[in-house]
């Protein structure tokens, strides 16, 4: 579901730290892996539930009328679950923000673990930071904190201990997976594959946990359902670790005793951003960066220093590679820009748009934020097995084919929203299955791009390079998240008549663009990304030299 770029999916993620040499678990197998690996899976998939449960319901709980919801669910009175009321563009921004920074803050917390704490006492104090937000975000819909600016202040500290929490965690749990297996251990690529089921499950099930409680109950209690069962995998982990995961994750120098220390730290910097909220600065600071006059020196300066590390800081042989990875990143964060509208203007469409009836039955929303994830399941074990079989005929797509594979079925995946823009003519909504239909696509233009990321940097930078190039790997992850965020706040302005695009599929040529155009500006960036990547196909293999 996700980037893997679903952070740390992989087990190339053990880039962000200094892989600790492996101590190993116990010496019980299940599936003929150790019985560890599933204490892992067990736990990373509640974190994944508390992410991606906050992924599917923060925009529609920002974005709710404070009068109650739009769309009443069936037996519900009028005035029932409001939320804060705020604009789609806002709502956009601060979904960006969160899902973004949960790409940036591992690259703090995996230095941390690997220089200080180690693995096993990071992922504590991470899932305690995250349960601990997500009860924060039930506090703050209690009494008239539900309706006041002090609660919307409470709400924004409990999202940043969530975000830091993740900077703990999710570097923590995915290298504790790789020092289960020795080096060259033909089962470690399999256990990475489990694991990533995990991440889904997790992504899957929230949908009908935290979006039917959020939706049907009230919003604080789909915020609150993610806190148990962060809880609930933290306390299976401390209990079975002793006998499952003996040795795993410890520090290098086998203190770490000042790790309790960082859940006050922790504390302290999610209740500054809270402050920093509540006295508008937020705000102010995001005015400053979204000028184009900043964003553009700051992409200008980005790419001066690419140049400039590639050339001046690597031998001769290593500076194609290194070249490759900056371009790879680049056309990475188009695929991600475009994906991760699922959380803000697809969800809003199938919101609003959609036709979401079966008999008597209304489909929530935030259900259909599980076609991704199941689709992986389903899918990407078939997907690795063809790859194998492709492998094993010469024939398998290069790195920058599968990157432009996925770019164009990304776009792709963008007619289907097209046509449900240009069907959805109030009274008259959107057929439920042409949002099916989009994230299916996507889902396959995930399943060959995801996995590709992580592993090439660790196959392409130089040795004395590769946390850096994986740390700034994750900062463009954290620019896609956040540039998704702001293009997809440009709905109402186009819509509004205040943005035009060069083109119009719907209304009066005259006019204000209609949502339709908006979506077809995904298949646009998106398809000619993947075209363009495809001609210059010749050259990128020239300069990845055979490191793929």
């Amino acid at each position: 579901m996700s980037q893997s770029n679903k952070p740390f999916a992989t087990s190339s993620t053990a880039g962000l730290m200094a892989e600790e040499p492996p101590r190993f678990g116990g010496e019980s197998t299940l599936w003929g892996h150790p019985v560890g690996l599933f204490l892992l899976f067990f736990v990373e998939m509640w974190e994944r539930f508390s992410y991606y449960g906050m992924r599917g319901i923060l925009v529609l709980y920002l974005t709710s009328p404070t009068s109650g919801m739009r769309s009443l669910p069936p037996g519900k009175p009028e005035g029932f679950n409001p939320g804060r009321g705020w604009d789609d563009g806002l709502a956009s921004t601060a979904y960006g923000w969160y899902t973004g920074l949960a790409y940036l803050t591992p690259i703090i917390g995996g230095m941390i673990a690997d220089k200080m704490i180690g693995t096993h006492r990071s992922m504590i104090v991470g899932g305690l930071l995250i349960a601990l937000g997500h009860i924060v975000l039930g506090i703050s819909g209690m009494g008239a904190l539900d309706t006041n600016a002090m609660g919307m202040s409470i709400f924004v500290f409990g999202l940043a201990l969530i975000v830091v929490g993740t900077g703990h965690f999710k570097p923590s749990v995915s290298v504790m997976v790789g020092q289960l297996y020795k080096q060259g251990d033909p089962r470690r690529e399999t256990a990475f594959g489990i694991f990533y089921m995990g991440i889904n499950l997790g992504a899957a099930i929230q949908t009908y946990i935290v979006g039917t409680l959020g939706e049907r109950v009230g919003w604080h209690w789909g915020f609150s359902a993610a806190a148990i069962g962060m809880l609930a995998g933290l306390l299976a982990y401390i209990l079975l670790r002793g006998k499952l995961l003996a040795g795993i994750g410890l520090p290098p120098d086998g203190h770490g005793r000042v790790a309790p220390v960082f859940i006050p730290i922790g504390v302290a910097v999610a209740a500054l951003v809270g402050w920093a909220f509540h006295r508008g600065w937020l705000g102010h600071f995001d005015e400053f960066i979204s000028k184009p006059g900043v964003y553009w020196t700051l992409a200008a300066l980005a790419v001066g220093w690419a140049l400039w590390f590639t050339f001046a800081r690597n031998k001769p042989e290593d500076r194609g590679p290194v070249l490759s990875i900056f371009i790879f990143m680049l056309f990475n964060a188009v695929f991600w820009l475009s994906f991760e509208q699922a959380g803000s203007s697809i969800n809003l469409f199938t919101d609003r748009s959609t036709d979401r009836m079966i008999g008597n039955f209304e489909v929530p929303t935030t259900w259909f934020q599980s076609i991704n994830p199941w689709c992986i399941i389903i899918f990407a074990p078939i997907t690795g097995v063809m790859w194998t079989w492709l492998a094993r005929r010469n024939a398998n797509p290069s790195q920058p084919i599968k990157i432009g594979l996925g770019l164009v079925f990304v776009g792709l995946g963008y007619l289907f929203m097209v046509a449900a823009a240009m069907n959805a003519k109030d009274p008259v909504k959107a057929s439920m299955w042409l949002i099916f239909g989009t994230y299916f696509v996507h889902t396959v233009g995930e399943i060959i791009l995801s996995p590709t990321g992580l592993s090439y940097v660790t196959k392409a930078a130089p040795k004395q390079h590769t946390s850096l190039l994986m740390g700034v790997w994750f900062v463009s992850s954290f620019l896609a998240n956040l540039g998704a965020g702001k293009v997809a706040a440009m709905v109402d302005p186009i819509v509004k008549g205040e943005k035009r695009l060069p083109w119009h599929l719907d209304g009066d040529p005259a006019g204000p663009n209609s949502q339709a155009d908006f979506f077809f500006f995904f298949v646009i960036t998106s398809c000619s990304a993947g075209i363009l990547i495809f001609i210059l196909t010749p050259l990128l293999k020239k300069l990845i030299q055979g490191r793929e």
